[in-house]
């Protein structure tokens, strides 16, 4: 991008922040109902009128009326952050237990069935020998295999660490290759 280029889009995102004070002192009370209404919750709400507002800095070309653009982008950034929280799945790190401590499956305890004292024991075998295979990969390993085994896609997993799609799909990619050296070293 040249100077030219550069110097120009600055301008233009100077008069746009300028816009953008101004219609907050005159409708700001308007654009937060706004966001409440069509939010789910409340601190998605002022997420999407903090992102709304990046996004009229930005974008807004003066190719319509100014409030309607941001109730417009509002309504839709609040849509946005309505439908990535329902894709967010809730997983309780807890296993149910038995009174006796030992691990049940979560089938299990919604069906109600007890297993044998025996199959709990080669249960709670298995579920150690896994622990200590995680505990022995790279700590990003782990962490991107725990997240993955919960139902979060790549790219939530992104967000909620912070890192880039290139370093989830190591961490991931090379956890599962230390895990399967871990298993053939074991069953050997």
């Amino acid at each position: 991008m040249d100077t030219q280029t550069k110097s120009n889009a600055t301008v233009h995102r100077d008069q746009n922040a300028e816009l953008l004070c101004e219609l907050l002192s005159r409708a700001e009370g308007r654009l937060r109902s706004q966001a409440r209404r069509h939010a789910e919750l409340p601190e998605d709400a002022e997420d999407a009128l903090q992102s709304a507002y990046i996004l009229f800095i930005e974008r807004y070309r003066g190719d319509c009326e100014p409030l309607a653009w941001l109730h417009t982008t509002i309504k839709r950034e609040a849509w946005r952050m309505r439908r990535k929280a329902s894709r967010r799945r809730e997983v309780s790190l807890d296993c149910p237990t038995e009174g006796n401590g030992s691990r049940r499956s979560w089938v299990e305890a919604v069906a109600g069935e007890t297993p044998e004292p025996a199959e709990l024991a080669i249960r709670a075998e298995g579920l150690d020998e896994r622990e200590r295979m995680l505990a022995e990969l790279k700590p990003d390993q782990r962490r991107a295999l725990v997240l993955l085994g919960m139902g979060f896609s790549y790219a939530e997993i992104c967000e909620i660490t912070g890192w880039t799609y290139t370093k989830v799909n190591r961490s991931v990619a090379e956890g599962r290759l230390g895990l399967r050296a871990l298993r053939e070293s074991w069953l050997m």
